[in-house]
């Protein structure tokens, strides 16, 4: 920008116009046309191609876990990371599982994976009946 208005500055000069005369706030230019002048505000009219995830497609749900306290919530989190990354990878900081007003799990989580599970009869089948009775001391 500044580079911009240096070249700016030096070819009013040659053309003897004193800038501080001119009210740049007037000036309109036609629509659609900017008479080569680089505007510092090209970034507001690129549009972003956002991504947006279509569906759940990727989620799932865990229900029937362990009920425990804040000390061993950690640990519960580790032992479903380890059994549910079987079926895919888990995204980062995308294991989220709900607790009570004194910590306590409230006995599910949500898991999102970074692809989604189209088959999901796959990872039911993979870990039906997995338990995590004996994986976890419970108190």
């Amino acid at each position: 920008m500044a580079d911009v208005m240096s070249v700016f500055e030096e070819r009013a000069a040659r053309l003897g116009i004193d800038l501080s005369q001119v009210d740049f706030d007037s000036i309109r230019l036609p629509p659609g046309e900017d008479f080569g002048i680089i505007s510092d505000d090209e970034d507001l009219k690129e549009v972003d191609q956002l991504e947006f995830e279509q569906g759940f497609d990727n989620i799932i749900v865990v229900d029937n876990l362990p009920v425990v306290p804040s000390e061993k919530f950690d640990k519960l989190v580790g032992v479903i990371r380890k059994i549910y990354s079987q079926i895919g990878t888990i995204k980062e900081d995308e294991l989220w599982m709900p607790v009570d007003a004194s910590g306590k799990t409230l006995g599910y989580c949500f898991i999102e994976y970074i692809t989604p599970l189209r088959r999901l009869s796959l990872p039911r089948r993979r870990l039906m009946g997995t338990s995590l009775t004996g994986l976890i001391s419970l108190p």
